[in-house]
């Protein structure tokens, strides 16, 4: 989360509603398009787990944060927290339940959270080419969990990757190919994680630089999504394809004690996914 002190918040207009609801005892199915700079989403959806696909139809990379709305508060009371945060520090009853992260243009990213019924707000605090960041230019959505029959599974995870302050461990070596990621925050903070494969030739540097700077210029680094902010205890699965090359990850949520993105605290990991050898 790249978030500078927010001047204004423009609600994004009445989307196109996508959902459906998959195969018994598997997460239902809620589809999200984002394009610059909102979500078309539905605006209810039953609690449960829950897989959202994040289509990236714009020119930014965007990701898909929802924050749960609790204790009576409202969707007003959370634009004006927002306005507010400088450190930042968001208020108790805001809390982080994940969803994809960032995804490159003409991409999607996939996320699967068990949510329980409430208000939420659909946010994307990605910095745009003018510094600002997306929910400044009205990219965010206000959605609403009504209390849901089924009792879906979440997908069974090969890996797991746990954040803590302020690092990342991954299970085991992540090799070529698809695998289920569970990400699960062990901190006392909110923690993200965003997956992203570097090009040829370029650095860990050159993808933080570029991501932070609102995207001027070249992408060096593919963004691949990965988990938006976790709240302490919360985790969520990822379901992900590898090719061979080297990836980072990235937290950049402003730390809660200074401020400053937890990128600058060393929260940040390359790692590299070896060729398959044939036998």
């Amino acid at each position: 989360m790249r978030l500078s002190k927010l001047s204004a918040v423009v609600p994004c207009l009445a989307c196109v509603i996508s959902a459906a609801t998959a195969a018994a005892q598997s997460p239902q199915i809620v589809t999200v398009r984002a394009t610059d700079f909102k979500f078309e989403a539905p605006s209810t959806i039953p609690s449960g787990a829950t897989a959202f696909h994040l289509e990236n139809a714009g020119k930014e990379v965007h990701h898909l944060w929802l924050v749960q709305i609790k204790d009576g508060h409202t969707y007003g009371d959370f634009v004006k927290a927002m306005d507010a945060w400088s450190a930042p520090k968001k208020p108790d009853w805001a809390i982080d339940v994940g969803g994809p992260n960032d995804v490159s243009p003409g991409m999607t990213a996939s996320a699967v959270i068990t949510l329980e019924p409430g208000k939420y707000a659909m946010v994307c605090y990605v910095p745009a080419a003018d510094g600002r960041a997306h929910v400044m230019h009205g990219m965010f959505k206000e959605i609403t969990v009504l209390q849901g029959e089924a009792i879906a599974a979440e997908p069974t995870p090969d890996i797991t990757i746990k954040t803590t302050d302020y690092s990342y461990d991954i299970s085991k070596p992540i090799t070529a190919g698809n695998h289920v990621i569970r990400i699960e925050n062990l901190a006392n903070q909110s923690h993200e994680v965003v997956i992203g494969q570097l090009k040829s030739g370029k650095t860990m540097k050159q993808a933080l630089d570029w991501l932070n700077a609102g995207q001027h210029g070249a992408a060096p680094v593919v963004a691949m999504g990965g988990a938006s902010g976790l709240s302490k205890g919360r985790h969520q699965i990822i379901t992900m394809d590898f090719e061979p090359g080297r990836y980072v990850l990235f937290c950049f949520i402003p730390d809660a004690k200074d401020g400053k993105p937890h990128t600058e605290h060393g929260m940040m990991k390359e790692f590299t996914v070896a060729a398959t050898v044939a036998r």
